[in-house]
């Protein structure tokens, strides 16, 4: 289909000339209170209720559902203002509770750095091993075998496992193809420092597995090898088997090749809506965002790390508070450095960010008055479950499904998969392949005080496996140095691909079925147009009936009743 291109020096002005208007609008939504609900929501909050009441609202905690509803108001109406917040997997949102709470400590208390043995150092380092405690708890991990090493995201914990694993010329780096960049960011250090790299599918791990712990054969003097894996992908929210760190940790007991595998697991996005329990599950390292998990503070996060593997780890770089003995080399007697031996200390350069890492606990505690993530998992399964059902039932006047929802192939859609639901809104034309913009939804939704997310959601293995997206389109946006990335588009872009995939234009994105259309095979080949991005909403452990269905209802009234608004930010590359 042909579409109309557009500048994109006007595509980003009109960003910024939205998102203002966004602004603009959303200053003028003061009311704490949600708006009254219609007959039809009603209606369709019976459905849900009827349907997902044992999971939704926390019945251990709440009485109601509208009780847990109230408290939600209380929490986050006055600073939400009637708008909906479907970007859980973006930032989680701070409770009032928690920043009152956070207040009344650094009010009360003296805090200063940790480095020495004043009453203000010592408060200072007995929060931060509190913390250190209360994350190993979380984790399900015993203080004998692990260490919670803190670093200021949980980008930093990989690029810090990157930077310091022992890559060898012989090893390899082998990360799954849905991973987020921060860990696509390990190949090109594991490549410079000699390794390979290769991505794989979910399938290639399991029958990687399967085959090695088969073949009986014996360990050899082999280099030590990384595997990464997201426990939740962040882009349509697959959840992956926490199984394949178990078995290849397990293999150390034994002579097999596995026993020279290291397992790392991000787990920025699943750590938010699921429990883990590093005592019954183990994997190496594991690297957790605080701010994901419970919105404040930012600029913390951590790695927890395996005792016996983070021994395995080499540094170069040493900042204050690593070192037990440091000279500054005026004759070469001088000229050394010796390394703390716990496994923390070691590798937390600088002062760490005390008074955050000591407001950790209101976050955790705020987790706790819900249940705890086994009780989050379950009232955020309804939402998603419930979202993913509705939108997959909107249908055109022509019979045609309004959205074209991504993820996993399951026979039932919403199981494995995480509170992710993940879409693109289908023009109702005639016209087969004419998607809305993913920007334009996402643009016109903020306006309506609506937050999603739109765009490759930093993940582009998975991005460019469900949209169909193939690697020499790729290879073409990365020569274009004006490619704003982001969200910011372009929305499209123009490749080719074989008349057996044909099913990316004509056949997939008007399917129920999830799998991703393929772009390989065929001897003919054919020019379409294939979308950049989509549509992102996540919800999180204070998401409420009413977040879905103004979704819902947004999409309803923008796109099925009628025709669609004109595009103003789409373009093709």
């Amino acid at each position: 289909p042909k579409r109309d291109g557009r500048n994109r020096t006007m595509l980003c002005s009109s960003a910024l000339l939205l998102v203002v208007a966004a602004l603009a609008l959303g200053d003028q939504r003061t009311d704490d209170c949600p708006p009254e609900t219609t007959t039809t929501t009603t209606e369709e909050r019976s459905e849900f209720l009827s349907q997902f009441n044992a999971g939704y609202g926390y019945p251990e905690t709440f009485a109601t559902p509208t009780d847990f509803e109230a408290f939600v108001t209380k929490e986050l109406g006055g600073r939400l203002k009637g708008d909906v917040y479907l970007d859980w997997a973006g930032s989680a949102l701070y409770t009032n509770s928690q920043v009152d709470a956070a207040l009344s400590d650094l009010k009360s208390n003296l805090y200063g750095n940790p480095h020495s043995l004043s009453s203000s150092a010592t408060r200072s380092t007995d929060a931060v091993e509190s913390a250190r405690d209360e994350i190993l708890r979380f984790v399900g991990a015993n203080e004998d075998d692990y260490e919670v090493i803190f670093t200021r995201s949980c980008t930093d914990s990989l690029r810090l496992v990157a930077d310091t694993f022992p890559w060898s010329a012989e090893g390899e780096f082998r990360y799954l193809l849905k991973n987020h960049n921060s860990v696509l960011g390990i190949r090109e250090v594991a490549r410079a420092r000699g390794a390979t790299a290769r991505a794989v599918t979910r399938a290639e791990v399991d029958d990687w597995l399967d085959a090695v712990e088969e073949s009986q054969t014996e360990t050899t003097n082999e280099p030590i090898n990384l595997l990464a894996f997201p426990g939740e992908e962040n882009f349509a929210g697959e959840v992956f088997p926490l199984s394949w760190a178990k078995r290849i940790v397990d293999a150390r007991r034994k002579t097999s090749p596995l026993s020279q595998w290291r397992v790392l697991i991000d787990g920025a996005k699943f750590l938010a809506t699921h429990p883990l329990n590093l005592t019954s599950t183990p994997a190496d390292f594991v690297t957790l965002s605080f701010y994901k998990l419970f919105g404040f503070p930012t600029g913390v996060g951590a790695l927890v790390a395996l005792k016996s593997t983070a021994n395995e780890l080499t540094k170069c770089f040493f900042g204050g508070g690593t070192v037990s003995v440091a000279g500054a080399g005026r004759e070469e007697a001088d000229d050394l450095h010796v390394l703390k031996s716990r496994v923390c200390e070691r590798f937390e350069d600088g002062t760490v960010s005390f008074l955050g890492i000591a407001e950790l606990r209101h976050g955790f505690d705020a987790l706790r008055l819900v249940g705890g993530p086994a009780h989050i998992e379950r009232h955020t399964k309804a939402l998603a479950s419930y979202l993913d059902d509705r939108l997959r039932s909107l249908k055109h006047a022509n019979g045609r499904p309004v959205v074209r929802v991504y993820g996993p192939p399951e026979e039932e859609p919403h199981q494995g998969r995480g509170p992710v639901v993940n879409f693109n809104v289908l023009d109702p034309s005639e016209e087969k392949n004419k998607l809305v913009s993913h920007i334009d939804v996402m643009a016109l939704a903020a306006a309506n005080g609506v937050h999603v997310r739109a765009g490759a959601e930093c993940n582009p293995g998975a991005a460019y496996d469900y949209l169909g997206v193939p690697p020499d389109a790729v290879q073409k946006l990365a020569t274009d140095d004006s490619i704003q990335g982001c969200g910011m588009g372009p929305a499209f872009i123009t490749c080719n691909v074989s008349t057996t995939t044909k099913t990316v234009s004509e056949v997939d994105f008007h399917s129920d079925d999830g799998a991703s259309p393929g772009f390989c095979g065929g001897d003919q080949v054919e020019e379409v147009v294939v979308p950049l991005g989509s549509v992102r909403a996540s919800l999180g452990y204070l998401s409420t009936f009413r977040d879905v269905e103004t979704l819902a209802d947004f999409i309803v009234t923008h796109y099925q009743s009628g025709e669609s608004p004109p595009p103003f930010l789409a373009s093709i590359h």
